[in-house]
């Protein structure tokens, strides 16, 4: 008997995912042949961002010629200002990324390199650059850090079928030939396993499905994974869907996964007796098996990552994922479905096991950083478990979710858990609106939520708050004075996660409505796998009011909150990454001092600049600077709204070519530097006094050209240059 367990992509690329090590540590346990994991997700990121392939993709672009074509019009419509955007900074920086990708990766997964943190931005700037290249290669498709989308909605079953099959904008069917399919042929599996847990796989997904029953329609395919709670049943209903994929497990999988192995090595293929499964029979009857509590989580073996390709992950130390206990304890939010869909039930693993867990891995794949993969930490467990892993001498660093349990997360227990490794909390903070909280049925007051966190930050832990904007009947104002409140406490935070709510057709205010003042959904009839609506309420913030109030959010956390500053922001977002360096720094105000908000290498003094030989630029026929200004600013009301994506529909843009104004002509020159990985747009006037700034010249002597009233502009340009390091500092005084 053997077994393929597949992550199709896209996951994020810092760390492994804990659904393929939990399943086959299960199967192996219980003596199921050959069972091999292929974590498509890690190794397709690593092909895209190989010099090889980016260099591939460059010669399909042909981003100089698409530039000269755009360059000869005589103004720009909307579609063009998107292509002209993207193009220029390709034709601009394509062949350096390339040549330098490799090294990237290397940075990303390497200590020493890593958290020498201009390396680690530079890096991080790199992958983001070979990612648009590989995304501009298959437009409008886009391939990034945190996602991938296609102008295919995953909402509809016809569409992701035929985003499956589309060559020339989806970039898998290659990679899955190429690579996949080839190590699968020379495994020859009886079964199939895809783990889909995020929408963002279901595309690639099926697609591997469609492919490896081209090769060997025999295999059996089974899909899994949390994302089938929520569509399996509506995806059932659709023929083409059984012609790929042989059985959905729902729930967790360790125990229908097992029963299906022995099914088909036996040869009868009974999927009958089989709980927690769908599946269409020989006369097309879908049939949906007898439901099964899950296991009980005290009985599953440690997570088996043996075979992971655990040195591929873009991060120098490895956080592993364990899951220490199953469902939520809490299952009460209106506006949660997890504790209902996923679940169900809620189940902990003894804390002694853990600690075993723990212990065993960090042995055996030798790394101390682990993230518990729960939706909270129990009370229970938060003041038992750091006494134990202390008690069992752990030298360990790890994060989680926790709900904010007042009476639970005493002094003493922060204390205890920042001494036995704790390093980052996130907890679900929502809203300081004791009325919008009730409303939620979040049982937490804001007031003492907020002396909780000030309790955890005195520990030494690391505060994330997560924070939702339009929940049904909330105001602005309310919005505003969570913000305010935030605003307010930011010594004490260090990060927020802000989202605008979605109304999620499985959750119990869905089913609800009329409690919470919401007059109408706007169902799409087209979308047979919809699950999030769009609404609106008789009182309250309008759908608008929330996005715009949203704006407001992420504008004052740049503003107010070190990581999301300036290039802060790439190492917020890479998961992983901050946990990491804030278990390096030991604590908060030590990251804080030596990282992010330590001066970068400072641009000594120059009394005759000359700019840098190796800065790369291009001239530009129009202003890219104000084209990203134009583009950065469209009403997000104008728009749309699409589940799960930011792609601009072909309706929307058809009507911004017809009704914006289009972008005039209007010189510019586009900067690279390869030394930080950033690219800068200078007007005419600037990149002349770039240009001036030739060594032979004093500042004054740079600016001399141009008029009297706008010399104090010109200097502060030159200032600037000197802070970005544009110039040579061997000439510093």
């Amino acid at each position: 008997m053997k077994v393929a367990l597949v992550f199709p992509p896209q996951g994020h690329f810092t760390q492994p995912y804990l659904s393929l090590p939990s399943l086959a540590a299960y199967l192996r346990a219980h003596d199921v042949g050959q069972v091999e994991m292929f974590d498509e997700s890690i190794l397709a990121y690593d092909h895209f961002l190989s010099k090889e392939r980016l260099e591939r993709s460059l010669g399909r672009i042909r981003a100089r010629e698409r530039m000269a074509e755009l360059d000869a019009k005589d103004t720009l419509r909307f579609s063009d200002m998107e292509q002209y955007q993207t193009l220029s900074e390709i034709d601009l920086v394509g062949e350096r990324v390339a040549a330098d990708i490799e090294e990237a990766k290397r940075v990303l997964r390497t200590k020493e390199l890593f958290y020498d943190y201009e390396r680690y931005l530079w890096a991080g700037r790199t992958i983001e650059q070979g990612l648009r290249i590989i995304s501009t290669e298959y437009a409008p498709s886009r391939l990034t850090a945190h996602g991938f989308v296609m102008r295919y909605s995953v909402e509809r079953s016809t569409e992701i079928l035929a985003g499956t099959a589309d060559e020339k904008e989806n970039p898998f069917l290659e990679f899955f030939r190429e690579h996949t399919l080839p190590r699968l042929r020379a495994l020859d599996p009886d079964l199939v396993g895809i783990s889909l847990t995020f929408p963002s796989q279901a595309i690639p997904a099926f697609t591997l499905a469609r492919l490896i029953k081209e090769w060997k329609p025999s295999v059996h395919i089974t899909v899994g994974g949390g994302l089938l709670a929520y569509v399996a049943e509506k995806l059932s209903k659709r023929p083409e869907v059984w012609g790929v994929i042989d059985s959905f497990i729902m729930l967790e999988g360790e125990g229908p996964l097992l029963a299906l192995c022995r099914e088909i090595e036996s040869g009868r293929r009974d999927l009958s007796s089989i709980p927690n499964m769908m599946w269409r029979d020989s006369d097309g009857t879908v049939r949906h098996n007898t439901h099964r509590d899950p296991l009980d989580i005290k009985t599953l073996p440690t997570p088996d990552f043996d075979g992971m390709p655990l040195d591929k992950y873009f991060s120098p130390e490895l956080v592993l994922p364990l899951a220490i206990t199953r469902g939520c304890y809490w299952g009460k939010c209106v506006f949660c479905t997890l504790y209902t869909v996923i679940g169900p039930g809620y189940r902990g693993r003894a804390i002694d096991q853990t600690v075993e867990d723990m212990r065993k891995l960090s042995e055996k794949y030798r790394t101390k950083h682990f993230y518990l993969a729960i939706e909270d930490l129990p009370p229970n467990m938060a003041a038992r478990l750091p006494q134990a892993i202390l008690d069992a001498g752990l030298d360990v660093d790890w994060w989680c979710d926790a709900r904010l349990e007042h009476e639970a997360f005493t002094q003493e227990v922060c204390d205890a858990m920042a001494k036995a490794g704790c390093k980052r909390i996130a907890f679900g903070y929502e809203s300081s609106s004791r009325r919008v909280l009730a409303r939620m049925c979040k049982g937490i007051d804001p007031d003492k939520s907020m002396e909780l966190v000030r309790r955890v930050r005195k520990s030494g832990i690391s505060v994330t708050l997560y924070v939702m904007i339009g929940f049904p009947t909330e105001t602005r104002d309310e919005a505003r004075e969570t913000l305010q409140t935030i605003l307010a406490n930011r010594d004490a935070i260090q990060e927020v996660s802000v989202r605008v709510f979605y109304l999620d057709e499985s959750s119990e205010i869905f089913k609800r409505r009329e409690e919470f003042d919401i007059v109408e959904i706007y169902p799409d009839a087209s979308a047979d796998l919809q699950v999030y609506y769009d609404f609106k309420c008789a009182s309250g913030m309008s759908r608008r009011e929330a996005r715009d109030t949203y704006l407001e959010f992420t504008r004052a956390l740049r503003s107010h909150f070190p990581v999301f500053q300036n290039t802060n922001m790439l190492y917020h977002e890479l998961k992983s990454h901050y946990f990491l360096y804030l278990a390096r720094a030991g604590s908060w105000e030590k990251l804080c001092a030596d990282v992010l908000e330590r001066p970068r290498t400072a641009a000594g003094s120059v009394a005759r600049p000359q700019r840098r030989r190796e800065l790369l630029r291009r001239e530009l026929r129009y202003d890219r600077a104000q084209i990203d200004q134009r583009l950065s600013t469209i009403d997000s009301a104008t728009l749309r709204p699409r589940y799960q994506s930011d792609l601009i529909e072909d309706e929307d843009r058809a009507r911004f070519d017809r009704e914006l104004p289009r972008e005039e002509p209007s010189d510019a020159t586009l900067v690279y530097d390869p030394a930080t990985g950033e690219v800068q747009c200078f007007s005419a006037a600037a990149a002349l006094l770039l240009e001036r700034c030739d060594g032979t010249r004093t500042v004054e002597q740079v600016i001399e050209i141009v008029p009297h009233e706008v010399r104090s502009e010109a200097l502060r340009c030159v200032e600037d240059m000197q802070k970005a390091r544009l110039f040579e500092q061997e000439n510093a005084r």
